[in-house]
């Protein structure tokens, strides 16, 4: 459990605050529910319950660019949305998890990455075995917009090396790697980390096709 928690505090720390970044598990909007101090901790919460569920199973990591405006800000897991927290309740974790946008209640954030990954993952039963995650773990936005995502930084995502080497050390056995898009392939061949990592087109800009059969041509078939 240690090694989870050195995790965890690695994010809720993050990067230096920025009109630029938000970080999950550390900053609050008026978008959280009420009370907002308590969503930071909420989101760290959901995470350690979705890593701690998967540590004895989990085979492989899907690693992907950041977390979106949509999706892990909300609900603090990688390609995850409060939709996900509705629809996919067993596959998410173990335990209930606790969504914490302000309209969740009437409208959950949605984000179509998610469904699409979590779709695949469902249909071949291995939403126990695969860890998603990114290479920047915190969400970049345009200058004091937080609906919106740009692109990490290259400086940026050299940020991100610590927290990855932190998440593999909670797991006892090797994960196989693969990033999703070219932004965590690039990130991926500088990091000594990571060895012989697959590639995977990344579902969003007309990509979802090409994601779908990557999946199912280089995840599915592994038993």
């Amino acid at each position: 459990m240690q090694d989870l928690k050195r995790f965890l505090g690695i994010l809720e720390e993050g990067p230096a605050k920025s009109a630029e970044v938000f970080n999950p598990w550390r900053d609050s909007d008026e978008r959280d529910r009420t009370p907002r101090s308590r969503t930071p901790r909420l989101r760290l919460e959901n995470l350690e319950a979705y890593i701690d569920a998967r540590r004895p199973t989990a085979r492989y990591m899907l690693m992907g660019e950041a977390p979106s405006h949509r999706g892990c800000r909300f609900s603090g897991i990688a390609f995850c949305s409060e939709t996900e927290f509705a629809k996919k309740t067993d596959l998410v974790a173990r335990r209930p998890l606790v969504p914490t946008s302000r309209a969740w209640e009437t409208k959950p954030q949605r984000e179509r990455s998610a469904a699409v990954i979590w779709d695949e993952m469902d249909r071949a039963g291995k939403a126990y075995e695969v860890v998603l995650w990114n290479a920047f773990p915190w969400h970049p936005h345009a200058p004091g917009n937080l609906m919106t995502n740009r692109r990490p930084r290259n400086t940026e995502v050299t940020e991100g090396r610590a927290a990855l080497r932190a998440l593999l050390a909670c797991f006892t056995h090797r994960l196989e790697i693969f990033a999703v898009g070219k932004v965590a392939q690039a990130a991926i061949a500088s990091w000594p980390e990571v060895e012989n990592a697959g590639y995977i087109r990344h579902p969003s800009m007309g990509g979802e096709a090409r994601f779908r059969e990557g999946f199912r041509s280089l995840v599915v078939p592994r038993s």
